[in-house]
């Protein structure tokens, strides 16, 4: 009987054994699996691509503050095209969480059409989509300094709109762009002592920065973009051939706007990569351009509102 239980035992013992060694093979070639399966698709890095941000055809914004123009859009879209394989358009969505995001994005050329407000202490506010509702606010957007999120009042609109700095450019927004060319559809963009944004964009990987020294009304804005896309894209202009071809504009009362681009001269002979022929040979995508446009005045609202300094315009103002 003695002898019977220990053959028991032996073979249990024997049986856990088989099991042990059955579950760390079992463990071992998964991990071996899993090993061979990760070497051989690695995750994919975010490929070049390009967008255009209208804030200024949102329908968030009133009317008074609202410029669309479809033709536009369409036409920049099917230049980008030709150099991207993807184009990424924002409008409504065109939200403090979506700045946020852009360095992350892929994008290499954007192309940033939205209101903006000179601030006193020589920088740009980029304007959101996103109206401040005084009840709401600061609640929404609590884990913001007053120096990173700041409210712009677009000229003849009673409505606040939230806003983005340099600083926020800075310390808010995920990752960095990777060369990519921002066109900021903006009035005073890199008017004189006001480089403080453009700046900011630089440090945070950005190639090139393209906006107006001076005021601008929606109309010509919209055309000297479309000439300055045609002489990057269509004629494979260099930045600074581009821009110096495009011509300035007057608008009363503010005078003559020229187009410019920081730094400089720096990025003077730098040209638009063809990201839909990269894309072909080695799996590359397309890149973006911003453009940005004017806000201004007066709130109630926690923040302090960055103020224009010409609260009465004969022209819409960007």
């Amino acid at each position: 009987m003695k002898m019977k239980n220990k053959q028991d035992e032996t073979r249990i013992l024997g049986y856990n054994k088989r099991s042990v060694y059955i579950a760390i093979a079992i463990v071992v070639m998964l991990i071996v699996l899993t090993g061979f399966f990760l070497y051989r698709s690695p995750s994919r890095p975010i490929q070049p691509k390009a967008a255009i941000i209208d804030q200024l055809s949102s329908s968030e914004l009133t009317p008074t503050s609202r410029f669309p123009n479809q033709t536009f859009v369409e036409t920049a879209k099917g230049m980008l095209y030709k150099r991207f394989p993807q184009v990424d358009y924002y409008s409504d969505n065109a939200t403090v969480d979506r700045y946020k995001s852009l360095p992350s994005l892929g994008y290499r050329l954007i192309i940033w059409r939205a209101h903006s407000a000179l601030d006193e202490d020589y920088f740009i506010a980029i304007s959101s989509s996103e109206m401040c509702d005084p009840q709401n606010y600061p609640q929404k957007y609590n884990q913001y300094s007053s120096d990173q999120l700041t409210l712009c009042n677009i000229t003849g609109d009673p409505n606040l709109y939230f806003a983005i700095t340099p600083k926020f450019v800075e310390e808010c927004m995920s990752g960095r762009f990777e060369d990519t060319v921002v066109v900021l559809m903006s009035c005073n963009g890199l008017k004189e002592r006001y480089t403080k944004t453009a700046q900011a964009f630089i440090e945070k990987g950005v190639k090139a920065f393209i906006s107006w020294d001076g005021w601008i009304d929606s109309a010509s804005n919209d055309q000297a973009i479309t000439l300055l896309l045609d002489y990057l894209i269509d004629k494979n202009n260099t930045i600074g051939e581009a821009v110096h071809k495009t011509p300035s504009y007057s608008s009363e009362p503010y005078g003559r706007s020229t187009l410019d681009y920081y730094p400089r001269p720096g990025v003077a002979n730098y040209c638009i990569p063809n990201y839909r022929e990269a894309n072909t040979v080695n799996n590359a995508r397309p890149a973006v351009i911003t453009v940005f446009s004017r806000a201004k005045s007066e709130s109630k609202c926690a923040f302090q509102p960055r103020i224009s300094p010409n609260q009465n315009t004969m022209k819409p103002i960007l």
